[in-house]
This record gives C-alpha cells, structure tokens and sequence, in this order.
C-alpha cells in the first residue's frame, strides 16, 4: 500500500499533480490512499500515525521542501517505513539533488521501477530556541540564505510570482538586496572537537543534499548517503564580490573561491556573536546565536533511484 502524503497549496497558481499521479498508480493495478494536508505540521502528523499503526508502508510525499521537511520529522524512527518524494512545490531542490524527474508522472515511474530501497541521511539541528531537535532532509543554514527565506516568505513577491509560475525569482531578487542589507557575523565553528573563530562571516550552510534556493547548487559535492554533512561557508568577501558570485550558485562553483570553505563532517556547532536567522529546508525555524547541527547516525529508507543514486554507485 502506497500512502500518498500531499500538499496541493504547494504549488499556489497552478493545478494539483494528484491526478497525474494517481492515473500512473490506477494504471498499474497499484493500491493506495491518499492523505491530503490542510495546514502547517499536517505531514509531520499524518507521517507519525502511519509508523505508528506498525504497518509495513510505502509514503509517497508530494510537495516542496517544506512539506518533506515536515514528512522527515514524522518518522518515528527513520528507517520503519520506506519514503519517497515527488516534486510539487515550486523550487523541489530535494528532488532535484536526488536526479528523480521534475515530471510527476515520470518521477513516478522511475519510483515504481526501483528494485531495491538503500539508506539516505538526514540532518538534525538542536538549538535553545527550541525543544527538542528538528530534522532536515536537504539543508540547512545559518545566516545570509536563511535571511533571504526569512523574507521571502514575508513579503508578497513570492505569492505574485508563483501565479506567473515564476516563483524562484523571488528568491533571486532577494538574494541581491540581502547581499547588502544583511549584516556580517563573527562565529566560533567547533568541527570534531576543533574550534576556529572567523570573522565576517556571510553564511554556513549544512548539507545532505546539492541544492537550495530554488536550485542554486550550494554544494555540488554533497552525497545524499555518505553519513555526512557537507558544510560551505563563505566569510570575508564584499559586497560587490559577492555580487559577481551569485551566478556560480547555479554551477557550483562558487566553492572555489579562496574565502569559501567546504567542510565534510558527522557534527558541527557553530556560535554566533549575534543572533542569526537559521532554517531548516528552506522554512525558518528561530533566530540563534549557537546551534548544534549532526547527520543522524540512523538513516530514512528510499528507493534507489535517481542519477544522484545512480553517480555514485558507480564510484
């Protein structure tokens, strides 16, 4: 039985994908039942029930990063039931790092065809601000890209563009102001017991995944299975030089500029000297001045499937 998780407001402006997909299902003689959320923390509640009933489960998470960060959260222990995302929001940086397609219906197809199910990482932060830990799927950051959710998801830009179907460029126009309204930071960054202090700080960001934002390519070397994280920070570059760098977000290769450093690790903590906007796949969860941030030893089962999936096995 395949539990169909879905989100239809992800994708604001535009018709719900549930058809598509259930005549992919109902074409192949495959069961299932559809679980349609109506507002915040729905998916992490629906998810929850569903380990909880012991049933042996197949849940498929239709939506943006923000409803498969709530999925993530409601698996009572990562690897009792097998998920599976599908693209239905308007950025999908999740789906996109796995390299499933952004076509539901052949995104399905290519689930359906997976032969065997392998584990995937899953981060967790832990911060005063709030009880108890939070998990992420695909990233998470402290700084200038958390600043930039923060005011995308309180402006109107956002809403407009997703009814023209242009919703990552709200991202993008923000992305230039914040470039010089938001305010550096100094932080003391503790890596395996290993602390260093750096000064001008502009963001960290903590990896499972390649994307963010809307598709810029953050890390172009994370490994959605390797048992790690995959940290960028970028410190010490102007304004204006920052502005020339946006563009190798969409490449990757922004990581090889001298003041951008790439950290692999099973845990991190970083303090900030000010407080600092953190989120967590893209929705921003507190303002912070330390956060712990660790790849959960126990991964979430997934189909094997994607050209992500696909790279590096063949390694």
């Amino acid at each position: 039985m395949i539990h169909i998780v879905i989100n239809e407001q992800a994708k604001k402006g535009r018709k719900s994908p549930l058809a598509k997909l259930t005549g992919v299902l109902e074409k192949r003689s495959v069961p299932y039942t559809v679980h349609k959320t109506a507002g915040p923390g729905d998916a992490t509640d629906i998810v929850r029930e569903i380990c909880e009933s012991g049933e042996k489960a197949d849940v498929w998470v239709v939506g943006g990063d923000g409803t498969i960060n709530e999925a993530v959260n409601g698996l009572v222990l990562p690897s009792q039931v097998t998920l599976a995302v599908l693209p239905g929001g308007s950025g999908n940086d999740y789906v996109k790092g796995l390299g499933l397609p952004s076509d539901i219906e052949k995104c399905a197809e290519t689930l359906l065809a997976a032969k065997d199910c392998r584990g995937y990482d899953l981060g967790e932060i832990a911060t005063y601000e709030i009880s108890g830990t939070v998990r992420f799927a695909g990233s998470c950051g402290i700084g200038y890209d958390a600043k930039v959710c923060h005011e995308v998801d309180n402006s109107s830009i956002k809403k407009i563009l997703n009814k023209l179907h242009l919703g990552k460029l709200a991202y993008f126009l923000v992305a230039l102001r914040q470039v010089f309204a938001n305010p550096r930071f100094a932080a003391t960054v503790v890596v395996d017991g290993v602390s260093r202090s750096y000064n001008d700080v502009i963001f960290l960001c903590f990896m499972n995944n390649r994307y963010e934002g809307g598709g810029l390519k953050m890390a172009p070397g994370a490994n959605p299975c390797d048992g790690k994280l995959t940290v960028v920070m970028a410190h010490g570059i102007r304004p204006l030089r920052v502005l020339t760098m946006l563009p190798k977000l969409m490449t990757g290769t922004h990581v090889k500029h001298k003041k951008v450093d790439v950290i692999s690790c099973r845990e991190i903590e970083v303090i900030t000297d000010q407080r600092q906007y953190l989120h967590t796949d893209g929705d921003v969860r507190c303002q912070t001045r330390h956060v712990r941030v660790t790849c959960v030893p126990e991964q979430m089962m997934m189909p094997a499937c994607g050209t992500a999936y696909a790279s590096r096995s063949a390694k």
